[in-house]
């Protein structure tokens, strides 16, 4: 892999998935190298070719899409070598990491497992939640690779994520797939324990030839998740400016005074960010 910037693309994590990838799925190194090279240099091609390719209409097969290809496992292979990927999560585990140690945190659609295994050995209380398929089976194979299957439990089934037990939740760049991204957020709402948090990234904005997997129904939402939050009962606490809005943080807060002041504060402080780098750019 040469042509790849080494600026931009960790080296040594890119070898890393290509074994892994090549001992997961039974195909020769130089194949697996050959995909996530061409992955790594035009980012979300072979999902796209993929979804063209599968041509999925209603849930049902959007959901079948994602259970049976294993493009996504290049797709996020590829995302998680660059190095742009770091920002955002140092700043996810910041903000889980200030609340104490040992945290029970929900990882929502973690596909290959990345956020999970790293929050586990971090010594958190890990639920790795993603459909069942290819993408997931590969998640497993890297817990077991990695010896932290006994300190991840995995849930393949939305109904099975128990209620009111999460101090945080972390869901990256899910919310533009799923056909109904606020019943989406009213099961994160559920999951959490009053005061836990909700770490966001969505891509609502990202729709066209290039995205063909996030859905145009969803471009209503575009710039609007901090009011579908707020309706469900959470604060917005926490928004990182670089990049902007990656991640966006929500507290469930409780239905008192209290509650009512963590929400006006949020509200007040996103309008002052949001007037600042308006004034400065």
């Amino acid at each position: 892999m040469d042509n790849i910037d080494t600026k931009e693309h960790d080296v040594t994590l890119t070898g890393y998935f290509v074994d892994l990838i090549a001992k997961f799925s039974s195909v020769p190194e130089c194949e697996v190298s050959a995909r996530l090279e061409s992955e790594l240099r035009d980012p979300g091609r072979l999902v796209a070719e993929a979804w063209r390719r599968a041509d999925p209409g209603t849930p049902d097969e959007i959901t079948r899409f994602y259970q049976e290809t294993d493009s996504y496992i290049y797709d996020l292979a590829s995302d998680h070598c660059c190095a742009r990927r770091a920002i955002v999560w140092e700043a996810i585990v910041r903000r889980i990491e200030r609340r104490g140690r040992c945290q029970d945190v929900l990882l929502y659609g973690d596909g290959i497992g990345t956020d999970s295994i790293s929050l586990a050995r971090r010594g958190h209380r890990v639920s790795y939640f993603d459909l069942p398929g290819k993408t997931s089976a590969f998640a497993q194979f890297r817990f077991a690779k990695e010896c932290v299957q006994d300190r991840i439990a995995v849930i393949t089934r939305e109904t099975e994520i128990p209620p009111d037990s999460f101090d945080a939740v972390v869901c990256i760049e899910v919310l533009e797939h799923v056909p109904d991204p606020p019943g989406t957020l009213r099961n994160l709402f559920a999951a959490l324990k009053r005061g836990g948090i909700a770490l966001i990234t969505e891509s609502f904005e990202s729709v066209g030839a290039a995205y063909p997997s996030h859905l145009p129904s969803n471009l209503k939402y575009a710039g609007k998740t901090h009011r579908l939050m707020e309706s469900l009962g959470f604060a917005n606490t926490y928004f990182n400016t670089d990049p902007i809005n990656r991640p966006m943080e929500f507290t469930k807060k409780d239905a008192n005074l209290a509650g009512g002041l963590l929400w006006l504060i949020g509200r007040l402080r996103r309008a002052v960010q949001t007037k600042w780098r308006y004034l400065t750019q």
